[in-house]
């Protein structure tokens, strides 16, 4: 009999990292074993990710915003967990994503817990694979330990019943640990990236609609600006104001046409989020150079006429247009972005971030160009928005702050500008995610670990 496999999320097929992960994995274990079956649970289905795949909506699993008392939670995780027990009766593996965000959808985490505690079925093994712990997000933990004692918190997390948890970066490893899992059932599974998405050509035809797509018309005998790409959704954490601090700093060392594009979503029904949009827009109306949303998501593969004319470019075509690629959140579950531009033989510029950097150099790449901080993190995003907008107000205070970065900066701008050092990384780099990170590898990895084939 051919096995199954269920992918549980709150949203299917939303824009965001985790459906990445999903898309790319489940894509490659079809392509590796066209027998295997997929299933897809999710409080909303939003779009299919997997071609001849099965999809099921449980509402429950929708985060509300809504307060809740301890007996809600626990009426409402027991509803989950019994619907999870059903929709899952038939299957071989079940792969729970990001199952410990505490606040962000309390009744769900109680509710994964109960189930591979009392409801799962007997013939399925179980995994939680953590992208995020909802201890490193004060909005997510709050409630949580309000709620709950030390020692009920540390039973749900556990995972009695769990067959393995499926860490994407070693830093997980220990907090996992401390909070009560058993160190024999952790595995190390970072997530693959397709290699083929982010190293296919364009034609200079196909380049320059790209460019009219962000609003950007060629002129003749003038050339075209340089993109620098922050490819992430619009979200407070991504410090996107540091982002265009940063582009005006090398715009005025290099003395260049550097443009910023930011390719992600604007998350609207998000009020936080909306909010940060919002209030970059007004930055942004500061500046004296284009800054670019292009307010949606770029798809991951190309989409093609009859004529197998592009249709709708991906994001692996905008990093092909681009200079370079800019990194400067405050926090990632994995950094996708810190892999995907050397596929596309472009340089990271910006940020280092410290928990995700370190577990990709342990695997031989490397980002010893990048800065620590440009600016100090504190304050909310309101805070830092303000901090810049004054800033850029303010030529003397401007020159300051270039002035204590000109070291960190001048690291940057030599490897932006020096081809020859700048490919010999580039090359390092692709080398170690081709025998780490591709996704061919990482499927395989995956299917050892939770038993799709032997090991």
């Amino acid at each position: 009999m051919p096995k199954k496999i269920c992918f549980l999320h709150y949203g299917i097929g939303w824009r965001d990292g985790i459906n990445t992960v999903i898309k790319t994995l489940a894509t490659e274990l079809q392509k590796q074993n066209p027998s295997l079956g997929f299933y897809f649970l999710g409080g909303q289905i939003k779009e299919e990710i997997l071609a001849k795949s099965s999809y099921k909506v449980i509402p429950q699993l929708l985060p509300k915003r809504k307060k809740i008392t301890k007996k809600y939670l626990q009426e409402e995780g027991a509803c989950i967990a019994k619907k999870l027990g059903q929709e899952t009766k038939e299957m071989d593996v079940v792969i729970i994503e990001n199952p410990f965000l505490g606040d962000y959808h309390l009744p769900a985490m109680l509710g994964y817990s109960l189930y591979a505690k009392k409801y799962k079925p007997k013939s399925a093994k179980v995994f939680f694979r953590i992208h995020d712990f909802y201890q490193d997000f004060s909005k997510y933990s709050k409630n949580f330990q309000k709620l709950f004692s030390v020692k009920e918190i540390r039973d749900i997390i556990k995972g009695q019943g769990v067959d393995g948890f499926l860490i994407v970066n070693q830093a997980l490893r220990e907090k996992l640990i401390k909070a009560g899992v058993k160190k024999e059932k952790i595995f190390y599974l970072p997530n693959g990236v397709d290699s083929r998405l982010f190293n296919q050509s364009l034609s200079k035809e196909n380049k320059k609609l790209i460019y009219q797509n962000l609003g950007i018309q060629p002129s003749k005998g003038v050339a075209l600006p340089k993109i620098l790409l922050y490819p992430v959704r619009v979200v407070p954490r991504k410090n996107i104001e540091e982002a265009i601090l940063f582009v005006s700093f090398i715009r005025h060392l290099t003395k260049d046409n550097y443009i910023l594009v930011l390719a992600g979503k604007i998350e609207r029904n998000d009020p936080l989020s909306w909010d940060y949009y919002k209030k970059l827009k007004q930055l942004a109306e500061i500046v004296d150079w284009p800054i670019i949303f292009t307010e949606q998501a770029w798809p991951l593969e190309r989409e093609y006429n009859q004529k197998r004319e592009i249709k709708k470019f991906s994001i692996g075509d905008l990093y092909q247009v681009a200079q370079a690629i800019i990194m400067t959140s405050l926090k990632e579950g994995f950094g996708y972005p810190y892999l995907e531009s050397w596929l596309a033989k472009k340089i990271v510029l910006g940020r280092r971030l410290g928990e995700v950097l370190k577990d990709f150099e342990k695997n031989g790449l490397q980002f010893d160009w990048l800065y620590t901080h440009l600016l100090e993190e504190k304050g909310n995003f309101n805070q830092r928005i303000k901090k810049v907008m004054e800033i850029f107000k303010k030529p003397r205070l401007k020159r300051k702050i270039l002035k204590l970065n000109q070291i960190n900066l001048n690291k940057q701008i030599k490897i932006l500008q020096d081809k020859n050092k700048r490919e010999k990384i580039i090359q390092t780099n692709l080398n170690q995610i081709k025998k780490v990170y591709e996704i061919s590898k990482i499927s395989q990895r995956f299917s050892k670990i939770v038993g799709l084939v032997r090991s």
